[in-house]
């Protein structure tokens, strides 16, 4: 990947999970032995990426509710897209 982090399963490397309509990628940033604490990665159709400190479900949650600052993501909006 062009941010620098290796894919799976080199350690640490980046899992994906997910993806958006969009072309935004989910993953798991595969670093510890515990996948309970695998970081959240976002990998944005438009270059940019942050790590997100919250587990997968919490992050969709998030997203889906609107308290999570969307940053480069689309807004969902519940009314016309079912979480």
């Amino acid at each position: 990947m062009s941010i620098g982090l290796r894919p799976h399963p080199a350690t640490g490397g980046l899992l994906p999970w997910a993806e958006s309509n969009e072309g935004d990628k989910f993953l798991w940033s595969t670093t510890g032995d515990n996948p309970q604490q695998w970081l959240v990665t976002i990998a944005s159709r438009n270059g940019g990426w942050w790590h997100y400190e919250g587990g997968a479900v919490q992050f969709l949650a998030e997203l889906c509710d609107g308290t999570l600052e969307p940053w480069t993501l689309p807004p969902v909006d519940p009314e016309v897209t079912p979480c």
